[in-house]
Formats: C-alpha cells, sequence, structure tokens
C-alpha cells in the first residue's frame, strides 16, 4: 500500500481551501471524483454511507446524501443531503459547483448557526465549490477544493465544527478507491 498522502487546509478570505497530491494520474482522479458511482464510495467520513446521482455537465444537477452507519451517533444518522448545479464541468481539469445544504437536519443547521460570530441572518446553507485537478508528472495529482461562503464568520463555523477532518476522512477513502481502481 502506498504512503497516505496528508489533507491540508487553509483559510482565506470567505474561504476554505483543502488541497492533497494523489498517487493516480489526472483522468483516473476526475472520474473517480465525479462519477456518481465512485463517488458513492468515498463521500462523506467513515461513519457514513453515501448516495450520489449527477448529470455530469455544464448546468447538470446534482444529488449526494450522507446516510450514518451503526457506527455514527444517534444524532448524526442524518441523512445529510447536499444537491447542486455544474456551473463548470471541464474534463479532467476543474469543476465548479453551487452547494445546497437547506434539505440537512434541523439539529445541524442549528449546530452551524449556533458556532457563526454574530450570527446576523448570513446563509450558511448555500456555498460554492470548485475543484482543480492538477497533474503532478506521469502518475500524481494534485487536488484543491475551494468552499467560498458568505462571509468569514460562516466559513469559520464550518471549519470549526470539523470540515478539515471530514474532507481528510473522505479523501482516505477517496484515495484508497483510487489504489483499488489502479491495480
Amino acid at each position: 500500500m502506498a504512503e497516505k498522502n496528508e489533507t491540508t487546509a487553509k483559510v482565506a478570505p470567505k474561504e476554505v481551501i483543502i488541497t492533497r497530491i494523489l498517487n493516480a494520474p489526472r483522468e483516473l482522479v476526475f472520474e473517480a471524483y465525479t462519477n456518481p458511482e465512485h463517488v458513492a464510495k468515498w463521500f462523506g467520513p467513515r461513519i457514513f454511507t453515501a448516495t450520489a446521482e449527477a448529470d455530469l455537465r455544464k448546468g447538470g444537477e446534482y444529488r449526494y446524501a450522507m446516510i450514518g452507519t451503526d457506527q455514527a451517533p444517534p444524532e448524526a444518522k442524518g441523512p445529510y443531503p447536499m444537491k447542486g448545479v455544474y456551473l463548470e464541468f471541464i474534463r479532467p481539469e476543474k469543476v465548479v459547483q453551487t452547494t445546497d445544504l437547506t434539505d440537512h437536519p434541523e439539529d445541524w443547521k442549528e449546530l452551524i448557526k449556533s458556532n457563526i460570530a454574530n450570527y446576523n441572518g448570513q446563509d450558511f446553507l448555500h456555498t460554492m465549490m470548485s475543484v482543480i485537478f492538477e497533474e503532478i508528472g506521469d502518475d500524481k495529482t494534485k487536488i484543491t477544493i475551494t468552499s467560498t461562503f458568505d462571509s468569514d464568520e460562516v466559513r469559520d463555523a464550518y471549519f470549526k465544527t470539523g470540515m478539515k477532518e471530514g474532507w481528510s476522512e473522505s479523501l482516505d477513502k477517496f484515495e484508497e478507491l483510487l489504489e483499488k481502481n489502479s491495480k
């Protein structure tokens, strides 16, 4: 098994930027990241399973949902649906999509809201996500996931409630899937 790569996260004005180097060629990374059949295998932390459906084109819609497994605490069973539209879909370089979390459970919404400093009605249920797939040599890909929020306070609330950890675990699962598919 190849050595696991580290997920890094940094904040910028209204953004969280997640990066990871993956030991697989860009075409394979792009396919595994976007194809709903594969997304369902890696999306979400390990205490979740996922469903995914998507119309993979500019203007196409997608819908993913994380569902808590037996390992998830009772309050985290979900489901946690996420839906949106692809604003850009440039194979194998870039995906830009809207993210709509309005169908998430009320207790999750209250958790995020309670973590927003000086909450005054900022939109924390809609974000923009950009994913860049950058070739590094013949067999590695750098993936950069940038989430853009309504405000720095909303960004900080997501970051405080485990965004980096959730993406790290998802990308661990993603890397395991890539490793399996490249053999």
